[in-house]
């Protein structure tokens, strides 16, 4: 009975998937309020009644699929955040998994911003919560009692400058690619903004 259960959320799990993903393609090719909740389940083969025991709105569709791909990125930073690297390279690959991901789903992810400014009754609590914050914090705090941060910053600036990092590349107007962008930005946050004297006396 337990291993039929499974087999049926798994099913159902599956079912969910496919909405998602054809309403995504339909969202992308003709928008969220143009597409209709009937032409969803057409694509997908199924009942127009059976989308409401999946998703309770088009919205609903944005915000689970946004989440997943953020669970997906979120679990690449446990990963970054669990290695032996040092905490400086920690940092760096953690703000380059956001930043690919980011990259990677910016159709998705301005069609949900796009929306979530546009509607005063939506639920406007971000689907990823804190968790990237809370694994950024553990590795600033890390780096300082290694010695390899300043610990007369208070992690707090810290914390603030990467997530302005992403923040300033995710805004951008500059005629960069989105990684080149963050790199640089890296580079000069870790390495510094002053030339080496070394460099200067070649």
């Amino acid at each position: 009975m337990q291993q039929e259960m499974s087999k049926r959320e798994r099913k159902k799990l599956q079912t969910k998937k496919i909405i998602a993903e054809v309403a995504l393609k339909l969202f992308f090719s003709k928008g969220l309020n143009e597409t209709t909740i009937a032409e969803i389940m057409m694509e997908a083969d199924l009942g127009t009644g059976t989308f409401y025991n999946y998703f309770e709105s088009k919205e609903a569709i944005l915000k689970y699929c946004l989440a997943e791909r953020i669970g997906i990125a979120q679990q690449t930073l446990e990963d970054i955040q669990l290695s032996p690297l040092n905490a400086p390279r920690k940092l760096s690959q953690m703000l380059q998994a956001v930043g690919q991901t980011y990259e990677e789903n910016q159709p998705l992810i301005s069609l949900f911003m796009k929306f979530y400014r546009n509607n005063d009754k939506v639920d406007k609590k971000a689907p990823h919560g804190v968790r990237f914050k809370e694994i950024l914090s553990s590795i600033i705090l890390e780096g300082q009692a290694k010695n390899e941060f300043r610990k007369d910053i208070p992690p707090e600036i810290f914390n603030e400058m990467f997530s302005g990092i992403l923040k300033s590349t995710m805004c951008s107007n500059l005629e960069l690619p989105f990684m080149d962008n963050i790199n640089y930005k890296l580079s000069l946050l870790l390495e510094g903004v002053i030339k080496k004297k070394e460099e200067d006396e070649v």
